[in-house]
C-alpha cells in the first residue's frame, strides 16, 4: 500500500499521523525462514542480514511493512549510506522501522482496521527489546504539531493515515497520505555529461520521466556527489552505455552526453518544477535499487494519484476508481487527471446537462479503445441518485432507459464508466421532442482550418439576417458547432428543416469550399455542412467536454473575435481550459437570454 502525495497538514481526528522514514521500503517475514523483500521482488535478506537475525527471533510466523533505514548517532537519516551499507559503523546504524502488519499466524489482517492492526504490530514487537526493529509510533489527531517536529529534527516529512483504512496491496490510496518538508523526485538516468576542470568521471546525470509510454526529459542534475560516489555511480553506469537516445527531447548540454539505456533510477532533491516541465536546482541524493523504471513519473499531488477515492457531494458519495490508469498514452494522462478536470469544470459543464438524457461513449482503456456505446441502462445496478428516464426510441420500438444530466455526482459518474466525452440530447427529457437549440455542424475534410473559420463566419452573417444569436464553439476533434438557442418552441422536425435550408443557404454563398453531401465520397475537400444532428435521440458533444483525441482537446465556447485565421483547435486542452474559464468572460453568458423565432427568420430571409 502506497501513500498519496499531499500538500497541506491538516488535523484530522480519526487520523493518526507517523514519521515519514527515508530508506528502502520492504516486507518483512518472521520466524526461521525469514527475509526482507523490496517492492520490485528484490530480496535484500543477504545484504541486510542483521535485520534478518532479529526477524529470525519472533518466533510467531508474520508478515510485517516496514522501511529500511540507515541512521547516525543523531538519530538522522542517511538515505545515500543505505545502499553502501556493510555492517554498523561507529556513526552509522542500521535499523526495520515496522509500520504495519499483514499477516498474523496465517490470519490475514489487510481487512481489519489500522489501529488494530497497529495494536497488533505493537504486542508483537516491543516484547522484542531491540534497537534493530523498531515499532514506528503514531500521535493521534494532530498533524500540524508532528509537523513542526518533523522541521526541527530534519524528517524528510510525515505520513498521515486514515485509522480505520483497510491494507490494499499494490496500490494508491488517499487514506494514506505524505507530507514532505523537501521536494524530491524519482528519475531514471538517461545518460550523463562529460566531466569539466578538474571532475572526474562523469560532469551531469541526464534525468528522465515516463509520461504515458514514452519517457521525457526533465533536466540535468550535477550536484550531491563526492569523490567516492561520481567512481561508484559511474562503474555502473559504463556497463548501460547505448548510441539509442532514450527520449525526444533535446538535453540541455555543454559537453558530449553519453546515452544509457533506461534501467536506473534515482531521487533527487529539486526547488521546483519548471514552467517546461524540468527541475530545478535538482540534487542527487542516492540510487533507487527498489524501483521500476515504468513506475517513474511526475510526483506532485496532480500526477501521483490514490488509486481509487470517495468524492462528496453533501451526502453523496461516488468511489473513483482506477486513477492511475493512462487514458492518453502518448501524453501520459489519466483517468485521474480526467476526473479532476471535470471536477474542476463541474459548475460549467452542468447546466448545458440538466434534464438531458445521455447517450454513453464508453472507453474504459483509453483513447485508444474504441469502447462502446450505451444509452439503455439497467436502474437495478445505479446509485439511487442517478435520475434516469424512459424514452421511446422508435427504431427499437421499445423504451430507453437514459442517464438524466442532473449534476456533478451523475458527471462524473459517467467518468469514472469511461465516459471521455459527454454527449446530450439536444432537447430535455421533458419535452423530449423539442429541442433547444439549432446547431449547425461544420466538418472540414481535407482543408485548410481557415476555410472552416471562413465558413462559420458566413454562418453566422446568414443567422444575422435573420435577426438570430448565434454562439460558437470548437468540436475539439476537427470542426466547429454553432448553436442558436430556440427555448424549446419548435418540434425537431421544423428545426431540422430549417437547418437543413439554412445549410444551403451558406454553401450557395460558398459554393467552391463546402457541401451539404452526406456521403463522403461526394464531399472530397470540402466542409461538409452538417445539420441531421437536429433530430430526436441525436446527440451534439457539450460545452467543455473533453475529447479522445490526441492532446486531451476541449470542445470549447469562443468568442467570436477569436474566430479567425489564427484559430487552432490544439490550443484548448484539459491543461489550459479550467484557467482560461477564471480568466476571461463567459463567451456563452447570454445564450439563452433571447429564444430565437425561426418562423420569423424564415419570413424575413425568404422576404429578402
Amino acid at each position: 500500500m502506497m501513500a498519496k502525495l499531499e500538500t497541506k497538514v491538516f488535523d484530522q481526528k480519526g487520523w493518526i499521523y507517523e514519521r515519514k522514514l527515508d530508506g528502502y521500503r520492504a516486507i518483512g517475514y518472521t520466524g526461521k525462514n525469514a527475509k526482507l523483500i523490496s517492492r520490485k521482488g528484490i530480496d535484500f535478506s543477504e545484504r541486510y542480514d542483521k535485520v534478518i537475525d532479529e526477524l529470525k527471533l519472533i518466533d510467531q510466523d508474520a508478515i510485517l511493512d516496514g522501511e529500511l533505514v540507515i541512521e547516525d548517532k543523531s538519530g538522522k537519516s542517511r538515505f545515500q549510506d543505505i545502499q553502501h551499507y556493510e555492517g554498523d559503523s561507529a556513526n552509522l546504524i542500521l535499523k526495520y522501522y515496522v509500520f504495519d502488519l499483514l499477516n498474523l499466524k496465517g490470519h490475514d489482517l489487510r481487512n481489519l482496521e489500522l489501529v488494530k492492526r497497529k495494536k497488533l504490530l505493537k504486542a508483537l514487537i516491543e516484547p522484542l527489546n531491540t534497537d534493530t526493529i523498531i515499532y514506528n509510533t503514531h500521535i493521534e489527531g494532530n498533524g500540524a504539531n508532528l509537523f513542526k517536529k518533523a522541521q526541527s529534527l530534519g524528517w524528510e516529512g510525515i505520513i498521515g493515515k486514515d485509522e480505520e483504512s483497510t491494507y490494499q496491496s499494490e496500490k494508491r490510496s488517499d487514506r494514506w497520505l505524505k507530507f514532505k518538508l523537501r521536494n524530491s523526485q524519482e528519475a531514471i538516468i538517461c545518460g550523463y555529461t562529460a566531466p569539466g576542470g578538474s571532475r572526474k568521471y562523469f560532469g551531469a546525470l541526464v534525468l528522465g520521466i515516463y509520461e504515458g509510454e514514452n519517457i521525457r526529459y526533465i533536466g540535468n542534475c550535477g550536484t550531491g556527489f563526492n569523490e567516492s560516489s561520481l567512481k561508484e555511480l559511474y562503474e555502473k553506469l559504463r556497463l548501460l552505455e547505448t548510441d539509442k537516445k532514450p527520449f525526444k527531447e533535446k538535453a540541455h548540454q555543454t559537453t558530449k552526453v553519453t546515452w544509457l539505456r533506461a534501467e536506473l533510477v534515482c531521487e533527487v532533491w529539486y526547488a521546483e518544477w519548471t514552467a517546461d516541465g524540468h527541475l530545478r536546482q535538482p540534487v542527487f541524493k542516492g540510487l533507487r535499487i527498489d524501483k521500476d523504471t515504468e513506475n517513474v513519473i511526475m510526483e506532485t499531488p496532480e500526477k501521483q494519484m490514490a488509486d481509487e477515492e470517495t468524492i462528496e457531494f453533501g451526502r453523496t458519495k461516488l468511489k473513483v476508481t482506477h486513477l492511475n490508469k493512462i487514458f492518453w498514452k502518448q501524453e501520459g494522462i489519466t483517468k485521474g487527471e480526467l476526473i479532476s478536470y471535470y471536477r474542476s469544470m463541474a459548475d460549467r459543464i452542468v447546466p448545458y446537462l440538466k434534464d438531458k438524457p445521455i447517450s454513453m461513449r464508453r472507453q474504459p482503456n483509453g483513447i485508444d479503445d474504441g469502447g462502446f456505446f450505451q444509452k439503455d441502462v439497467d436502474i437495478t445496478h445505479l446509485p439511487a441518485w442517478i435520475k434516469t428516464e424512459p424514452l421511446h426510441s422508435e427504431s427499437n420500438d421499445k423504451d430507453i432507459n437514459y442517464i438524466i444530466g442532473k449534476d456533478a455526482a451523475t458527471l462524473l459518474y459517467m467518468v469514472n464508466l469511461g465516459c471521455i466525452e459527454i454527449n446530450p440530447w439536444l432537447s430535455s427529457y421533458k419535452k423530449p421532442d423539442n429541442p433547444e437549440f439549432v446547431v449547425i455542424d461544420l466538418d472540414p475534410h481535407d482543408v485548410p482550418f481557415t476555410e472552416a473559420v471562413e465558413t462559420a463566419l458566413k454562418t453566422k452573417e446568414v443567422f444575422e439576417r435573420m435577426h438570430l444569436e448565434v454562439f460558437i464553439k470548437t468540436s475539439g476533434s476537427k470542426g466547429l458547432h454553432i448553436y442558436c438557442y430556440l427555448g424549446a418552441k419548435y418540434d425537431y422536425d421544423f428545426v431540422k428543416m430549417f437547418a437543413e435550408y439554412t445549410a444551403n443557404l451558406i454553401h450557395l454563398e460558398l459554393p467552391d469550399t463546402t457541401s451539404v453531401e452526406r456521403s463522403p465520397a461526394k464531399r472530397k475537400n470540402k466542409i461538409y455542412i452538417d445539420f441531421l444532428q437536429n433530430r430526436r435521440g441525436q446527440t451534439v458533444v457539450c460545452p467543455y467536454s473533453v475529447r479522445p483525441k490526441p492532446g486531451a482537446t476541449v470542445s470549447t465556447p469562443l468568442h467570436w473575435h477569436e474566430v479567425n485565421d489564427q484559430l487552432k483547435l490544439s490550443d484548448y486542452t484539459i491543461y489550459n481550459i479550467p484557467e482560461r474559464v477564471k480568466r476571461i468572460q463567459d463567451p456563452w453568458e447570454n445564450l439563452t437570454t433571447t429564444p430565437g423565432d425561426l418562423k420569423a427568420a424564415l419570413k424575413l430571409i425568404k422576404g429578402k
